[in-house]
């Protein structure tokens, strides 16, 4: 057996659990034979309980590995080409965290691109450190914050003095790329490191078809979300390291953040999802993405329908997995209720788009039968009710919160109707979720723009956290 056919996690638990053993150790449901007499949860579950295990003989301990988890990052590692590669079981967020805190101290500067998870942020607010926001170009046809340039990068490194890092979001959530190796190299000449949230390139391992991974590009540390776009379970995740120098503090800080009772359905997942990644030939990825040429084809030749294109000064290239759709007449939110009408549920909708992400597989019965359902629903559109909406952003490329994180923790707040919050602080960030991307960041001055494109968001239908009933929570500055 090659080393890529291995999947020792994943056997692991299952020698285990031939062995058929008895249980006086942790969890409660004792290897499944102690569970709900709900009968059509037994049926869900009772399999899985079974490899449902913990850090016993022969299974390893993910916070000190030396057996099988060990082997399956090894592998995982080879795969991706990282000098070490950590399984995370609480998502990508776990990696933003602790990568954010190995590389940067209190006090540090930090570029940081401005459409980030809400994860960065709070990585950010934990090692007390300065961002300065890098402004994004937007995509005129999507209205879709993408990436920033190298000629950005640049002028903040000669701008500011002492900066640690550089963070970046590259794919961001729809699959559009910057081409990301001028900006590392370049941050590197300068001593900077750089992190990547590649949450949505787990996939990215074959420039023949694919993006280039920001890991290849030279980037010091790498997240992905492997439950994204492979058939991981949700939560896993990879952290890839670029750079030996923080090797020592991201593993410090993976014992922070990472729980001390990891799940061994979720990581034995990431085991698998890294053998069906490497199992792919290069005929079978061919055909696959051929399979989504020809679907995403006939999505656009359907009336009222609008495909957003490969071609865009805003972005580099863009993800085939990712397919991103308006509807002549109606909102991405409108839409999106429209599809799951048909049982199709989309990864997101925005005030005008719906996001399909594709499976990596040959399935042509699901594309047909999506390509029926947006037949029908453009059959019945209304183009007269016109649909637009403005992505606003600060014109300004370079901005920081008024208030620090650290600042804003010691200041007084109350609550304000979300239509009379122009010019104050915001206490908390505003975020519609999905994507998790913050429209208003914690500790900035929300300009009107930023108000109006909230509510209408709302007003689209869309869910954003940090509004409760028309009301946010403000920061009240000193007389």
């Amino acid at each position: 057996m090659s080393k890529k056919d291995q999947v020792p996690l994943y056997e692991a638990l299952t020698a285990w659990k031939a062995q058929k053993p008895l249980s006086y150790h942790v969890p409660g449901h004792k290897n499944g034979t102690v569970f709900s007499s709900y009968k059509r949860a037994d049926h869900l579950y009772k399999d899985l309980l079974k490899i449902d295990a913990t850090e016993l003989p022969g299974l390893d301990d993910l916070h000190h590995a030396e057996g099988p988890i060990k082997e399956a990052e090894q592998l995982t590692a080879e795969l991706y080409g990282s000098i070490e590669t950590h399984f995370l079981v609480g998502g990508s967020t776990t990696g933003n965290l602790a990568m954010l805190m190995a590389v940067c101290s209190e006090g540090d500067v930090v570029l940081v691109q401005k459409n980030c998870h809400k994860s960065v942020l709070n990585g950010l607010r934990l090692a007390k450190a300065q961002p300065v926001f890098l402004t994004p170009f937007i995509d005129e046809a999507s209205q879709v914050a993408t990436g920033v340039s190298v000629d950005l990068i640049e002028r903040a490194l000669s701008r500011y003095s002492n900066i640690k890092a550089v963070v970046l979001t590259n794919p961001n959530y729809y699959g559009m790329t910057m081409d990301l190796r001028p900006m590392i190299n370049y941050a590197h000449q300068h001593g900077v490191a750089v992190l990547v949230d590649e949450a949505h390139g787990a996939h990215f391992i074959s420039e023949r078809f694919f993006p280039e991974s920001a890991l290849k590009q030279g980037a010091d540390v790498v997240v992905q979300s492997a439950h994204k776009t492979l058939p991981a379970m949700t939560m896993g995740a990879y952290l890839h390291l670029g750079n030996v120098e923080y090797k020592s503090a991201i593993n410090d800080y993976l014992q922070v953040f990472q729980s001390s009772s990891p799940s061994y359905p979720i990581m034995a997942s990431l085991d698998l999802a890294r053998h069906y990644l490497s199992s792919l030939t290069e005929q079978q990825l061919g055909h696959i993405l051929e399979e989504i040429r020809q679907f995403k084809k006939q999505l656009s030749e359907v009336p009222g329908i609008n495909v957003i294109g490969d071609v865009s000064r805003a972005y580099h290239q863009l993800d085939p997995l990712k397919i991103t759709v308006q509807l002549a007449g109606a909102s991405g939110y409108e839409l999106a209720k429209k599809l799951e009408n048909e049982g199709i549920f989309v990864e997101l909708s925005d005030p005008l788009n719906v996001l399909l992400v594709c499976p990596m597989a040959i399935n042509e019965e699901i594309y047909i039968r999506t390509i029926q359902a947006f037949k029908k629903i453009a059959l019945h559109r209304n183009e007269d009710n016109f649909h637009e909406f403005l992505y606003e952003l600060n014109h300004e490329d370079m901005t920081f919160p008024a208030y620090s994180f650290e600042k804003l923790e010691t200041m007084k707040t109350k609550r304000v109707k979300l239509t009379e919050a122009t010019g104050m602080i915001a206490a908390r960030g505003l975020i519609p979720y999905p994507p998790g991307i913050p429209v208003v960041l914690p500790g900035e001055r929300i300009p009107m723009e930023k108000v109006k494109r909230l509510e209408s968001i709302l007003l689209s239908g869309g869910h954003i956290q940090g509004i409760h009933d028309e009301m946010i929570e403000i920061a009240i500055e000193e007389e």
